[in-house]
């Protein structure tokens, strides 16, 4: 492919085998250094390796002890959701439970209500026979005290 049919593109040109070969060279150096070795250092003496790798040491040590406190810290996040996701859950469960017995309440109040106006409809209905018992009580006794004044 040539560079003429995209402009954008870099494949194909020197530029992107130079910069291959840097990120490559970058790497492949970056971990020479990660263990301890540079290119002119195996050309050192003993003694001055071990200084060299002792200059290292601390920024070794300060990046894998950030390591591990780093994935502490993942793993109490973890854990911590974890259990965030369970209280979750269980207030969820007892929502959906608090929802149900709203909607048995309310169908409960429903039937209560209905109840309630056939029971005033009774007691209106047995208000009307007391009227009138009463009414036929009142007429028994005006019956007798008349029939006893114009019997005797």
């Amino acid at each position: 492919m040539s560079s003429s049919s995209n402009p954008k593109s870099s494949y194909g040109t020197c530029n992107s085998h130079n910069l291959v070969s840097n990120e490559v060279l970058g790497v492949f150096l970056g971990c020479l250094i990660e263990f301890g070795l540079s290119s002119h250092e195996h050309k050192l003496e003993p003694q001055e390796r071990k200084r060299k790798r002792d200059k290292n040491h601390l920024f070794k040590w300060t990046y894998e002890a950030a390591v591990e406190e780093i994935e502490d810290m993942k793993s109490l996040f973890d854990e911590k959701f974890g259990h965030f996701e369970l209280q979750n859950q269980r207030c969820e469960d007892l929502i959906k439970s608090y929802d149900k017995k709203i909607e048995d309440l309310t169908d409960a109040l429903t039937g209560f209500g209905n109840e309630i106006k056939e029971m005033k409809e009774l007691v209106h209905g047995y208000e009307k026979d007391v009227k009138t018992l009463k009414k036929m009580v009142i007429c028994g006794v005006g019956m007798m005290i008349g029939y006893y004044y114009f019997a005797m």
